[in-house]
């Protein structure tokens, strides 16, 4: 048998023991409350003998009361008799008896012998004066009765007789004067005054004989006459009424009369009773047996899962023990295992191989290891250490060995010693080699003047090279563990924002790279001029900037050769424009005497020398331009503007140079109330520039469309011509200054190489964007964007 199996039947034997105890239980809770209920009703029962007892002997005492009062009085008046019944409470009718009074004996006149009793007095007079005279002998039990009284001595009751609704008896007692015998035998010598007789209501005698009498058990009250025959004075019986759950009957004799008390419990008594008890009980009993089966369940899987949990750890750790070994032994990694003394207890293979190689040709194990390496110490402290051993057999470069020692301790608490050696006499070669290659590296560097900088953005540190110190004139200090935030405090006030919102945007990834030019501090009042680049080369997974690496580079000296070229450039510029203007303005003249002259290669030599004097013009005003651009003069004065009489003005003026070039211009008009915000000499000067193109590279015989299109809140201008198109090797320099297609369509067609530069920054300055698609001998378009304004009046006040 499985054990699982004798688990089972355990708790199958522990189930069937529960639930026997269960049901024990349940029939002892079940008996005890029928018990207790039982006993509570006997109480009852006993408290309603006790009451009735006690209500027999006052009516006893109140007819004694009455004998004793006519015994005692010469002549008993109807007002005596009255003040009687007030003082035992029967006139006011809160009394169980209805009426009292006596009656006086009548005798035979020929033999002496009682023969009947006539009422001589009975209270209260309103309800029963019709009773005063009355002769028992018109009912013959009141006439028996009356007679078995005097006879006996004893006070005796009537059978009980409807009388209406209600069931009556009278109970009547003997009256003697003084000198009766005790024994309840008459004195001949003593007279007999008669009976004393008392009416009671035979129900109220049995009811309310205590408070719960009704609610929780009833009494049913049973007479018997002479005959032993029941007198039924209630023939209503509830046939559908439900047995009662205790009863009671007893036989009892009163005032003479024959009776049977029959008690029964009532529904609301047996409500009551904590029946239910015994089911609360099999309840808790079935529930703890399922607590007990639930526990007992999960003790004995967790004994079996602990056991399971052993035998596979023990096969764990004996398959680990094997896998161990097994690495160990094919491990590349040479392993000496050796005692506290020295004496090698096990090699791999790997060890075995690395001492075969420095000479050692016979199995090691038991040998000390000091013999076979003398440059181990197995004393010194566990841990990592560098030695060089003696080259192999055949090579002349000494080794460099890694040796990492551990000490551990056995079950027996014997102290062992595990030797795992590294060959790193290549990486150490390495490593030299790399040290040479960054010190050459840093010469490099440094022959360029070129500061490199490492920040660690999580610890907040930074390592710089010693060229990035020169450039900034930033001495060492090892206190300091961020030179560069140290020295990046000392920015041009004009600058640092720039600077600050360049990084931030590198990293936030906005940007892939931090370019930057500003003045610093370099002294007391000496700043210089700085060029930075760097980029983020480490992020977390979250995109958090880790690690930023750049370099930076002192331009102070560039920056004021590029200052001084760009100040001859401007000179030169405005003083070509003086001579230029006088040449242009004489050849004009030349040209008008010219027209009516016959000499054709006159009028042709004109026209070459105004040509070129035209293209001499605009090439000035383009480079003055640009020097404003990159000088930051450059003014931009934006305004609400309608943007259908932009167009169609820039149209009218390109209008005759599209004609050299046999081009037509067709304009979609926008809307006339379309407003842009704009510079209108600055938005004509990009749209005739663009148009000029556009005219200049379009195939003969076509036209060239502008058109306007909203795009959100800004408003897009495209020109659209059909031609050449823009090569692919031209795309990406097509707005640098001074870039032209190939040198044969500049010959055939002119220009600086300047307009779109310009027009770049033009637009650019007035919150726009420029941008081109080009097809190749297709269609090419040219577009730039404005920002839109509906109302003109608005814009002008904001």
């Amino acid at each position: 048998m499985t054990i699982p199996r004798k688990l089972a039947y355990f708790q199958l034997f522990t189930l069937c023991v529960c639930i026997g105890l269960s049901f024990l239980f349940f029939f002892v809770a079940g008996n005890t409350v029928q018990v207790q209920a039982q006993d509570r009703f006997h109480a009852l029962v006993s408290q309603g003998l006790s009451s009735m007892g006690q209500r027999a002997d006052e009516y006893g005492r109140t007819l004694d009361g009455v004998a004793g009062f006519v015994a005692a009085s010469d002549e008993v008046t109807a007002q005596d008799m009255e003040t009687y019944a007030t003082s035992v409470h029967i006139a006011d009718g809160s009394y169980v008896l209805d009426a009292i009074g006596f009656a006086v004996p009548v005798y035979d006149e020929t033999d002496g012998t009682l023969k009947d009793f006539v009422i001589q007095r009975a209270t209260p007079t309103e309800n029963f004066a019709g009773m005063v005279g009355t002769e028992f002998s018109s009912n013959s039990d009141l006439l028996a009765t009356a007679l078995a009284t005097y006879a006996s001595g004893k006070t005796l009751s009537t059978p009980p007789a409807l009388h209406g609704e209600n069931c009556h008896a009278l109970l009547i007692k003997p009256i003697f004067r003084p000198g009766a015998a005790s024994d309840g035998t008459r004195d001949p010598d003593a007279a007999f005054l008669g009976v004393a007789f008392a009416m009671v209501d035979v129900d109220e005698i049995f009811s309310d004989l205590f408070a719960a009498q009704n609610d929780l058990i009833t009494l049913d009250v049973s007479f018997y006459d002479e005959n032993g025959s029941p007198f039924q004075h209630d023939p209503t019986v509830a046939s559908d009424a439900p047995a009662p759950a205790f009863e009671f009957s007893r036989d009892h004799t009163g005032y003479g009369q024959r009776m049977t008390l029959h008690w029964a419990s009532t529904p609301a008594f047996e409500a009551a009773q904590p029946n239910n008890a015994k089911w609360i009980v099999l309840a808790l009993s079935l529930t703890i047996t399922a607590l007990i089966l639930i526990i007992q369940s999960v003790i004995l899987k967790r004994n079996l899962t602990i056991n399971q949990t052993v035998a596979d750890k023990t096969r764990e750790l004996e398959t680990q023990h094997q896998e161990k070994r097994s690495i160990l032994e094919n491990a590349m990694l040479p392993i000496i295992s050796v005692r506290q003394s020295g004496e090698i207890l096990h090699l791999n293979d790997a060890a075995r191989q690395h001492l075969i190689a420095a000479g050692h040709r016979k199995d090691a194990t038991g040998d000390f290891v000091q013999d076979l390496l003398p440059e181990v110490d197995i004393h010194r402290a566990d841990g990592g250490v560098k030695i060089v051993v003696p080259p192999h057999k055949g090579t002349t470069e000494p080794r460099t060995l890694e040796v990492e020692k551990n000490t551990w301790l056995t079950a027996d608490a014997e102290t062992r010693i595990t030797l795992m050696l590294r060959d790193i006499t290549d990486s150490e070669r390495r490593t030299l080699k790399i040290a040479e290659t960054e010190q050459r590296w840093s010469l490099a560097l440094s022959s360029a003047h070129i500061g490199v900088f490492d920040i660690d953005l999580e610890n907040g540190t930074s390592v710089v090279s010693d060229t990035w110190r020169d450039i900034m004139h930033h001495p060492a200090d090892p206190a300091c563990q961020n030179p560069y935030y140290d020295k990046m405090q000392h920015v041009h006030p004009d600058d640092a924002a720039v600077v600050k919102k360049i990084e931030l945007a590198c990293l936030n990834g906005m940007t892939d790279r931090a370019e930057a030019r500003f003045r610093i501090r370099v002294g007391q009042d000496n700043w210089r001029w700085i060029k930075s680049d760097a980029v983020v080369v480490e992020r977390a997974k979250n995109g958090r900037a880790l690690r930023m690496l750049g370099i930076q580079i002192d331009i102070t000296e560039s920056n004021k050769l590029e200052q001084m070229k760009h100040d001859f450039v401007a000179t030169v510029s405005h003083e070509l424009r003086t001579p230029l203007t006088s040449i242009k303005g004489a050849l004009g003249l030349l040209e008008a005497q010219t027209q009516d002259d016959p000499d054709a290669g006159a009028v042709r030599l004109v026209q070459i020398a105004t040509a070129n004097c035209d293209r001499l013009v605009a090439l000035v005003n383009d480079i003055l331009d640009m020097e404003k651009i990159n000088a930051g003069s450059m003014t931009v004065v934006p305004k609400p503007e309608k943007l259908g009489d932009i167009v169609t003005l820039a149209a009218e003026q390109v209008e005759p140079y599209a004609s050299e070039w046999k081009v037509e211009i067709d304009v979609d008009t926008p809307d006339p109330d379309h407003h842009v915000l704009t510079d209108k000499n600055r938005i004509m000067q990009v749209l005739t520039n663009l148009l000029s193109n556009a005219c200049k590279f379009a195939y003969p015989e076509t036209a060239v469309t502008v058109t306007t299109a909203p795009v959100g809140d800004m408003t897009k201008i495209s020109v659209t011509n059909l031609g050449n198109g823009i090569s692919e090797e031209f795309r990406e320099r097509i707005f640098q200054p001074f870039s032209q297609a190939e040198a044969s369509n500049t010959r055939q067609r002119g220009g600086t190489g300047l307009g779109l530069n310009i027009s770049r920054h033009l637009v650019e300055a007035m919150g726009g964007e420029i941008g081109f698609d080009s097809v190749p001998g297709e269609e090419t378009v040219f577009w730039f964007t404005c920002p839109s304004t509906e109302d003109p009046d608005v814009a002008m006040v904001a």
